[in-house]
């Protein structure tokens, strides 16, 4: 098995007016977690930073905060660098983010007739509809989007693809999402071009 991973940086950007205040807090970040973070505490009883295990050398994300336990910035990290951040001042006002909220796609080579699809998306203040995905020239089709296992406040969707008859995989994606806090409406697109190739299995179109 093969597995290829992706980093995207396709963001549809929210309106120039800054947006209201939504406050993220240690709290909210701990109870979107599906397992234990590693903590660090700030010499007292404030923690001061947050991280999925295998952030460092792996991938996952990292949260730092404030004094007053505030979310200061998000970064999720692929071999340790970074693919997505999302930044905040002290008042809670989003003031960056960098990247796209589809922070991770994972295509895996089962052989000569099958792949599997794994992609993820950072959750808060945001509410996904359905990825739309279409292949080749086949008909579009809807995957829900469902809570992660693996890594805190995001969500996933895995799905098959029967290769057998195809030479190139031309995969073209499409998601709707509403940031919950300013209420504005965001589209994100992307496409991925792979060949098979008879020795190495799926590769990235330009390898050819």
């Amino acid at each position: 098995m093969k597995g290829f991973c992706f980093f995207l940086f396709i963001f549809c950007s929210a309106c120039h007016t800054r947006a209201p205040v939504c406050l993220i807090d240690v709290a909210d970040i701990i109870k979107g977690s599906p397992k234990k973070m590693i903590t660090m505490k700030d010499g007292g009883t404030r923690i001061s930073a947050l991280y999925d295990e295998g952030w460092d050398s792996l991938k996952g994300g990292a949260y730092l905060f404030y004094p007053n336990e505030q979310l200061k910035s998000y970064t999720f990290y692929q071999s340790r660098v970074p693919v997505y951040t999302e930044t905040y001042d002290e008042l809670g006002y989003l003031t960056n983010t960098k990247g796209s909220p589809m922070v991770d796609r994972i295509i895996n080579d089962m052989g000569s007739d099958s792949a599997f699809v794994q992609v993820y998306f950072f959750k808060p203040m945001k509410t996904y509809e359905s990825l739309l995905i279409k292949i080749n020239n086949g008909l579009s089709q809807n995957y829900k989007l469902a809570t992660d296992t693996i890594y805190s406040n995001m969500k996933s969707v895995t799905f098959g693809i029967n290769t057998s008859q195809m030479n190139n995989i031309n995969m073209y994606s499409q998601i709707h999402y509403l940031d919950e806090c300013t209420r504005t409406e965001h589209i994100l697109n992307d496409s991925l071009f792979l060949i098979k190739d008879s020795h190495n299995g799926l590769a990235p179109a330009s390898a050819r």
